[in-house]
């Protein structure tokens, strides 16, 4: 079978990590593959750009993430032609002609994962709180991602439902918070299928935390705590606030040492706090070191579609500490493989600290062997890849 996968970029960002696993594991298994992307990462050949013919900057200003491009060229290439199944990924970025689905789909079988909101917003990724209106969750600011610089949003909804209207395509979900949220939007009508993204488990592992801990150079006797600075890039929903105050409610605590993934010390408190600061980490063999050598992996998002950095962590038998958002109850059980605080509470994320702390080492034990457990009996990289390969096969043969 040949596979043309369509998303923003092919190996940086959450949901590109998830098209690039589906991508080897096809070419693995001896199916044919190829991708078109914003943005190009790898050296592969059979992934190719699509140039953005207009500046994101005039979309910001026109208010128009969706229709300003350019890109029913993609049906002339041979990528196209030659293609059985057009699966697309994140769409949004400023890059794509969201009428191309239309005459895409005149065409091919197609499938859309829908790693976040924007399909059912008028132009964010997530909605927040926001309510449901004319099918559309509605987006709590301009500024949400991706930001446009007035209300152009009835105008927006109004082109998408034309789209989908005269589209035919499959959807594709990671966790059934979004299954949920779809089957209440005006894409309700659409096939949805819940398929869980995968974590690879032969790299994604428990290893021995004081062999790990030395090759790292980190306290054999503290308790570590891991967790992703908000001085990365496009970290906005990732509760970067939380992570601060955290940080300042332990900094005089000697007994722990945050290590936070992203940016560097850029203060005397950093410098001399109870916090290490590392670049950010590509290699997933060394990510995967640092969650099993930490304790746990403190996680306050406040919007996640799934969280696979959460089972990342988990698979490295490493409990998470979160909020009770999105797919990531799905994930952790809450005192049983990390700690899951009410949604937005600073109270209830320190409890949950200072619970996983304050546990034993049996009950630490119980706690990891949980973790790795939950995720190998339902979201590794081979259930994810079956589960698609199993979808792919059911759209050619009708």
């Amino acid at each position: 079978m040949n596979i043309l996968q369509i998303g923003t970029t092919d190996k940086i960002g959450g949901a590109a990590v998830i098209s690039w696993k589906i991508k080897k594991a096809l070419e693995l298994l001896g199916h044919k593959t190829s991708m078109f992307v914003a943005f190009k990462y790898s050296n592969d050949l059979n992934v190719l750009n699509i140039k953005r013919t207009t500046h994101k900057l005039l979309c910001f200003l026109f208010s128009n993430d969706i229709d300003l491009f350019r890109t029913n060229w993609i049906i002339k290439t041979k990528e196209f032609i030659d293609a059985d199944i057009i699966h697309l990924h994140n769409l949004h970025g400023w890059f794509f002609n969201l009428k191309t689905i239309k005459e895409m789909s005149k065409l091919k079988p197609i499938i859309w994962t829908l790693h976040d909101m924007w399909a059912i917003t008028s132009h964010c990724a997530h909605s927040f709180e926001g309510g449901l209106e004319n099918g559309f969750y509605q987006c709590q600011s301009l500024n949400s991602y991706p930001r446009i610089a007035w209300h152009n949003e009835k105008y927006l909804c109004y082109r998408k439902k034309i789209i989908y209207d005269n589209s035919d395509f499959e959807i594709v979900v990671p966790s059934m918070w979004l299954k949920n949220k779809v089957e209440n939007s005006l894409l309700k009508e659409k096939n949805i299928h819940l398929i869980y993204n995968g974590v690879d488990t032969k790299v994604f592992r428990s290893m021995d935390k004081q062999t790990i801990r030395k090759d790292l150079n980190i306290s054999l006797v503290k308790k570590i705590i891991l967790c992703f600075s908000d001085k990365i890039k496009n970290n906005e929903y990732k509760g970067s606030e939380y992570i601060n105050k955290i940080l300042e409610k332990f900094r005089n605590n000697k007994s722990v040492h945050f290590i936070c993934i992203g940016g560097s010390a850029n203060s005397d408190f950093e410098k001399n706090s109870n916090i290490t600061y590392i670049p950010n980490i590509t290699d997933v063999n060394l990510l995967a070191k640092y969650y099993a050598s930490s304790d746990i992996f403190l996680y306050p998002s406040i919007a996640d579609s799934f969280g696979l950095v959460v089972a990342e962590s988990m698979a490295c038998g490493t409990p998470v500490l979160t909020f009770k958002v999105g797919g990531i109850p799905e994930i952790v059980d809450h005192k049983i493989n990390g700690y899951v605080a009410k949604y937005k509470d600073e109270d209830d994320l320190i409890n949950g600290l200072n619970y996983i702390l304050d546990l034993s080492n049996i009950e630490t034990e119980l706690m990891s062997e949980s973790a790795i457990s939950k995720i190998r009996n339902n979201f590794t990289e081979d259930m994810m890849i079956e589960k698609y390969i199993e979808l792919y096969n059911s759209l050619i043969k009708r």
